[in-house]
């Protein structure tokens, strides 16, 4: 099942599509499951089906794919201790989709993508967020705007990811 499909199962989905979402950021590397599962161990279960209801039903479903990820930032209401943005933009994407496969605006933002704004398209970016919202917005704008014909904005975040990956584990970054 994937992680879109498990967010649309039912209300409950959230904290299984938060899990997929970690399942799939976290490959195989079995050494960070335990990290993992610290964003269920330290925060309330409420808090965290709340928190991402929150983010993905009232800012995605408005419209407003920067203001849900603003409102998971450090500080902000929908915050969850050890969720950072590389593994809440995954839940974002997700959540993001339409059930008749259309995707949404929100895209994933971690460490590779980074690199590779960084490196190729010389952004002022650090490998490690979290990155300002305004930072996700220009991000979404600049992978949406190289989305063209038969290429979607997420084949785009692919190939960011891929070469980000092959440019940080050569060290030329």
């Amino acid at each position: 099942m994937s992680v879109a499909q498990l967010w649309r199962a039912s209300s409950h989905g959230l904290p299984q599509t938060l899990l997929a979402g970690y399942v799939w950021g976290t490959g195989d590397s079995a050494f960070l499951v335990g990290r993992r599962a610290w964003v269920f161990r330290d925060n309330d279960s409420q808090r965290v089906v709340d928190a991402l209801a929150a983010a993905a039903a009232e800012s995605l479903r408005a419209g407003d794919t920067v203001g849900a990820y603003a409102s998971m930032l450090r500080g902000r209401p929908n915050y969850l201790k050890y969720l950072g943005p590389s593994f809440f933009t995954k839940f974002l994407y997700a959540s993001d989709a339409g059930g008749d496969g259309r995707l949404g605006q929100a895209l994933i933002l971690d460490q590779f993508v980074a690199v590779t704004l960084r490196t190729v398209d010389k952004w002022n970016i650090p490998r490690y967020g979290p990155w300002e919202p305004s930072t996700y917005e220009r991000w979404l704008d600049h992978a949406h705007a190289l989305a063209t014909g038969d290429v979607r904005a997420d084949a785009v975040e692919m190939a960011y990811f891929k070469l980000g990956k092959e440019i940080a584990a050569g060290g030329a970054y």
